[in-house]
């Protein structure tokens, strides 16, 4: 048997996550003759343009990391947690601490790190933002400052504990400034610290502008975003030495502070810079129009980590850039290898950049963008990042990880720091809706006794769900005329009977013959046109059936909010039978209530006393171990795996 065509990927940030897709795409009909690795020192792909939120306290580390497992479960990309030390070009070898690795063809997407450029103290004394690690040291630290400066007697050392100072009037420097402006407040409060009196907050630039890749416009409104929030913005004033507590700039400004964050740029990481491959600059490896190394055929470089000069500029290290630089890497790849198989191939086109443009957020509730031609401020701005950011993460893992944004960025943001404010945070205690659930099992239920006693089981040509005549009946009226009549006669018997739901179910039964029976007098005074359309397409046809489904129906979710058990589907059943009662003018306001409780219950209302508590956990853990679940990323947070499957996962590692 031919031997396996070996595709590694080293680095699984944004550029090695999407080649790793698009491989998988391209080869996933030749999974007995091409291998795909992707190796990270990590278990996660983390959300680097996300990082600030993390930082200043608006989002939990959950909200910036995807797991390798929920990416690609269900693909035929193996994902190998080492960290790579060395590489033999010439042997096709990857050696890291755990095992080695060949290849065939290699994709390195390493990444960048921060660049201090050689100034004094900024290693030693600067916090960064450029891993997880680092976001979090950065939150904890402020948090401590503030904290002990609660406790500070010494003025002048409690001054310097409250300024906070952010280096780089870049994007990932103005957004963290944003993130600090409406958290302080909040943390300042906890302690007791006057915000507006005590605290400083500084955003120090080299240049003479800062967000110097936005048109003026949307700059200004940024510039006034940051001043209005109480942010002091020190342009051209470029640091030349760090200490412990204070730093130093070329104009000879000595500022006094215990925090100082470093987001002044960025480099090739060290481990990139020391491959024995052409140089570009900045730590970063010169590759050609096809993302090649100019000194091996099968090895490309792909995001912050390569050098390649477009229109006399070096492409950016954003992620709109690593992402096209991974596709055109990865269309080398799989041309190189389908002509290999002898497969038909599409030759790669040389890499032609297309950024649509910039959006930086200034806190959680505001930001400044220009994509296609186009400038917003304000809640458009940030509603546009949150949509780029959806379509992103679709792309990562579908629903899976559009639900989980949208629950980490929107719905579950504290201190009113969300696009929404903090409308959606307060949390109703789940003991609450066990008294909605029993109220709304008990009425499904004698809803569906009612029926029984009326005769729904025993009457087999069904005529309490069909309002024509039964199958090979000779005549029949015509539904408009069935549903007209029983509307005139619900009508009189529910004045009769003070709108009573049972009354005036029973008026109707009473008072036409064959026709279906209603909950109350109804809302609609006809069936909508698509309910017409159901019940003569296919309720006609097997009308007792239908009679009887909808008897069961009725005693099972009943049956079934009362023990809490299944609740999230039965009130799915639920609100569907409330919404087909209430177009097919069979069912008066009550039904309202009906559906209102059934999207309470969809909120997983069964854990609270009720068999879900137990039963859910053990079906979720069931259903992410299946294929389909992988395969569709309709896993419920993440995936799980059967002995056998883990087996052959730590076997292909």
């Amino acid at each position: 048997m031919m031997d396996k065509k070996q595709i590694v990927i080293l680095g699984g940030g944004y550029a090695g996550v999407h080649a790793a897709k698009i491989l998988h795409k391209s080869f996933k009909k030749q999974k007995n003759k091409v291998e795909i690795t992707l190796i990270d020192k990590n278990r996660h792909h983390i959300l680097m343009t996300e990082l600030h939120e993390v930082a200043g306290n608006r989002v939990d580390e959950a909200s910036v990391k995807i797991s390798f497992d929920r990416i690609f479960s269900g693909k035929m990309v193996n994902v190998v947690q080492d960290k790579i030390t060395s590489i033999d070009f010439e042997k096709q070898v990857l050696t890291g601490e755990r095992s080695s690795y060949s290849y065939d063809q290699l994709l390195i997407s390493t990444g960048a790190q921060t660049a201090d450029f050689n100034i004094p103290g900024v290693k030693k004394h600067a916090f960064y933002l450029w891993s997880l690690e680092d976001a979090l040291k950065v939150r904890t630290h402020i948090e401590t400052m503030v904290r002990e400066a609660a406790k500070e007697a010494d003025k002048e050392k409690r001054k310097q504990m409250l300024t906070f100072v952010v280096a780089g009037g870049g994007f990932t420097g103005v957004e963290m400034i944003g993130e600090l402006t409406e958290w302080l407040p909040v943390l300042c409060l906890k302690h007791g610290i006057d915000f507006k009196k005590e605290v400083r907050l500084i955003n120090c630039e080299g240049l003479g502008n800062i967000l110097n890749m936005l048109p003026e416009k949307p700059r200004e409104k940024a510039v006034k975003r940051m001043e209005k929030k109480g942010v002091e913005i020190m342009l051209n004033s470029l640091i030349t030495n760090v200490e412990a507590d204070r730093f130093t700039t070329k104009n000879g400004d000595v500022i006094k502070t215990e925090t100082l964050v470093w987001t002044c740029g960025v480099r090739g990481t060290e481990f990139c810079e020391k491959l024995p491959l052409t140089n570009g600059k900045i730590g970063r490896k010169a590759v050609n129009e096809f993302m090649q190394s100019p000194d091996h055929q099968n090895v490309y470089l792909a995001g912050d980590g390569m050098w390649f000069i477009e229109d006399n500029r070096a492409v950016p290290q954003i992620v709109e850039a690593a992402e096209q630089t991974a596709k055109t890497a990865a269309d080398g790849i799989i041309y190189t290898i389908k002509q290999e198989l002898g497969l038909k191939a599409t030759p790669p086109k040389p890499y032609k950049s297309n950024f649509h443009g910039y959006m930086v957020s200034i806190g959680g509730t505001y930001a400044v963008s220009h994509t296609a031609g186009i400038s917003l401020s304000g809640f458009f701005a940030m509603a546009l990042k949150h949509l780029v950011n959806l379509y992103y993460q679709s792309g990562v893992c579908g629903v899976n990880a559009i639900w989980a944004y949208i629950k980490h960025e929107i719905l579950e943001v504290k201190d009113r720091r969300s696009l929404i404010g903090g409308m959606a945070t307060y949390k109703i205690p789940s003991y609450w809706t066990v008294f909605l659930r029993m109220y709304l099992g008990v009425m499904w239920l004698i809803e569906g006794i009612g029926k029984v006693s009326k005769g729904w089981l025993t009457d087999t040509t069904g005529s309490k769900v069909y309002w024509g005549a039964p199958s090979g009946a000779e005549s029949a009226d015509s539904w408009a005329s069935a549903s007209q009549a029983a509307v005139e006669t619900v009508a009189s018997a529910s004045q009769a009977a003070n709108d009573s739901w049972a009354s005036a179910s029973q008026a109707a039964g009473d008072a036409a013959a064959g026709a279906v029976e209603q909950f109350a007098p109804p809302l609609l005074s006809e069936p909508l046109a698509i309910f017409t359309w159901i019940n003569d397409t296919f309720v006609a046809q097997a009308p007792y059936f239908f009679q009887i489904m909808i008897v069961l129906a009725e005693l099972g979710i009943g049956l079934l909010f009362l023990a809490g058990l299944f609740t999230f589907p039965a009130a799915i059943v639920s609100l569907g039978l409330s919404i087909m009662f209430l177009i097919g003018a069979l069912a008066g306001k009550e039904i309202l209530w009906y559906m209102a409780v059934s999207i309470v219950m969809l909120g997983g209302a069964g854990k609270a006393f009720g068999l879900d508590y137990w039963v859910m956990p053990y079906i979720k853990k069931l259903w992410n171990k299946t294929p389909l679940a992988k395969k569709t990323y309709f896993y419920l947070d993440e995936p799980a795996f059967t002995k056998k499957q883990m087996e052959k996962k730590l076997g292909r590692k």
